[in-house]
């Protein structure tokens, strides 16, 4: 909260302080002032501009398993009725922009839609008659602002809002439309934080409601399902084993690898990609994927097994576990994230590339990952500078 102007400077102030029945979850200590009822947005040339970057650039990566395009269309189209929407996106492309050295200009433009966005939130959190239906969406969007513009803090303080409203809404993988579609943006960054911090997802898995056909063919809804699976696969890796037993423990690890098998057994054909060209010095392999979101997909999956295979209880758990097995996971993900694969393909590889960095057992390739996550940041303006400096201090590089 900023003492001067008592107006909120997070999500995370606007939901633990507004007077709506969303602040219950910690006790205010300065109230929020109200804003006035938000009246339809005016487009002027800079808004324009933001919109159309958005839909062609980071709202590619918001909407990886959103093949209805519920992300970059349906919620722009929102936008030109919803001042929390517009500027909620003007906010998150902004920023964007301002971390791949678009101009310090941009950085401010962002702080400027970024305060808009809160003090619309807070008025529609305490009177949900104005556009309520596009608030878990623009509440997604903003947390993604925090993530890249202060990516080092507590991850509970940038996702907590969006779960308090799937929570208060019961929103869930079911629900359907710009809803349903910002429940996974959700979940993608609720994994992407819980695998940063060791821990299991702040939502709960048996709040996620999912319901799975056995026939799916679907890209995006195969790209959903493996990242419910890899949120499993970290509740089980990382979370309290009190009471339970090292059998079912067991167990637990054999039923969560079946299940990888189950879904890479029921993947169309373009999961798999194509391979071209001959293979770098690492013996990384380069392929083409036709549905690019196929390529983020296969990262998490390989993902899921180098959990399985070396993190938390899981060595204890499988035995003595071949390093040719880990080095085939590594590889597979550091030769798709070495493919001609989309920018929102490649931010979703991020963890997938420390993770392979940590465990493979050569340094050449763990340089190359290094190098790959090193190009995320630098291009894209996705904080990965964190990571590789923790794969630093693990070889005593720094």
């Amino acid at each position: 909260m900023d003492q001067t102007t008592g107006f909120p400077t997070s999500t995370w102030d606007v939901f633990n302080n507004t007077s709506s029945p969303f602040g219950n979850a910690v006790p205010s200590t300065q109230p929020i002032p109200h804003s006035k009822s938000p009246s339809r947005p005016t487009l002027d040339t800079e808004k324009v501009a933001l919109l159309q970057e958005y839909q062609n650039g980071v709202g590619t990566w918001v909407g990886l398993f959103d093949n209805a395009r519920h992300l970059t269309h349906t919620i722009v189209k929102r936008a030109l009725e919803s001042p929390l929407l517009l500027n909620a996106i003007c906010a998150l492309t902004a920023r964007q922009m301002s971390m791949v050295g678009r101009g310090e200009m941009w950085e401010t433009t962002a702080v400027h839609y970024y305060g808009e966005s809160l003090q619309q939130l807070i008025h529609i959190l305490n009177d949900p008659s104005y556009g309520s239906d596009d608030t878990l969406a623009a509440t997604v969007l903003l947390s993604s602002y925090e993530l890249f513009a202060s990516p080092g803090l507590d991850h509970h303080r940038h996702v907590s809002g969006a779960v308090t409203l799937i929570r208060t809404n019961s929103h869930n993988a079911n629900s359907g439309g710009l809803k349903g579609a910002a429940f996974w943006v959700y979940a993608r960054q609720d994994v992407a934080m819980a695998l940063v911090h060791e821990c299991p997802t702040m939502l709960l898995l048996e709040e996620w409601g999912v319901d799975w056909t056995d026939q799916e063919i679907d890209e995006d809804l195969l790209g959903n399902k493996i990242i419910w699976i890899v949120a499993k696969v970290i509740a089980h890796t990382f979370g309290k084993a009190s009471g339970v037993t090292e059998r079912s423990l067991r167990r637990d690890r054999m039923r969560l690898i079946e299940e990888l098998e189950t879904w890479r057994g029921s993947l169309p054909t373009s999961f798999a990609g194509l391979p071209f060209g001959t293979p770098s010095e690492e013996e990384f392999f380069k392929r083409l994927f036709a549905i690019p979101s196929t390529a983020a997909a296969m990262c998490m999956y390989h993902l899921a097994y180098l959990l399985l295979l070396t993190e938390g209880r899981n060595p204890s758990l499988a035995g003595e576990i071949p390093q040719e097995e880990v080095d085939t996971h590594a590889r597979s993900v550091a030769s798709i994230a070495s493919s001609p694969i989309s920018d929102a393909s490649l931010v979703q590889a991020a963890q997938p590339l420390y993770y392979s960095a940590k465990h493979i057992s050569t340094v050449a390739e763990k340089f190359k990952m290094w190098t790959l996550l090193g190009e995320i940041e630098n291009r894209l303006g996705f904080h990965t500078g964190h990571r590789i400096k923790q794969l630093h201090q693990q070889f005593k590089l720094v």
